[in-house]
């Protein structure tokens, strides 16, 4: 089994808010295609220098799962790029960012058990997000590579920075 944060049921509650919040409010507006992908893409690669080590990122489109992006840092390699498809398509199943059940989890709401029997093909710790335009999920960003909740943190600061938008982030690192 995965490692799980130690965190309160509150402190679980506060991270699920959170995840609620930034998924409102980082949508696009309107399409979102391989344009925008790429745009996305390179902003991911750009944080890159803000951390102390590196991450994959992959773009995969909701409709048919496509990968319209990748990035693969010289020191990473194919497990990395696994997990990051794992996370995306724990993503893509709950319709949520990927942590999404570990954080029901950590609240009382359903087993540890359950959140991780699916793995490796799906992975709910932090790094995958739904794209979203309006209500729709369009495509799922996956990464992969660093520790504590920076996954999906780089994840929300590129979403961040290419919308224009703020929202809260993590007090509490949710793995």
């Amino acid at each position: 089994m995965a490692k799980t944060p130690d965190m309160t049921q509150d402190e679980a509650r506060q991270a699920r808010d959170v995840l609620l919040e930034q998924e409102r409010v980082l949508r696009y507006e309107s399409g979102f295609g391989s344009a925008e992908a790429l745009e996305l893409g390179c902003i991911l690669v750009s944080l890159a220098s803000e951390f102390d080590e590196t991450y994959v990122v992959i773009i995969v489109r909701a409709a048919d799962g496509a990968c319209v992006f990748q990035w693969l840092p010289d020191d990473k390699g194919a497990r990395n790029l696994g997990i990051a498809a794992g996370k995306c398509a724990e993503s893509l199943a709950v319709g949520h960012a990927s942590p999404w059940r570990q954080a029901l989890a950590l609240m009382g709401e359903m087993a540890l058990d359950e959140v991780f029997a699916d793995a490796p093909a799906r992975i709910a710790g932090c790094g995958a997000f739904p794209v979203r335009v309006g209500d729709e999920v369009v495509a799922i960003i996956g990464v992969s590579g660093l520790h504590n909740g920076l996954d999906h943190e780089v994840v929300v600061r590129a979403l961040e920075k290419v919308l224009d938008k703020t929202v809260p982030h993590f007090l509490v690192a949710l793995l």
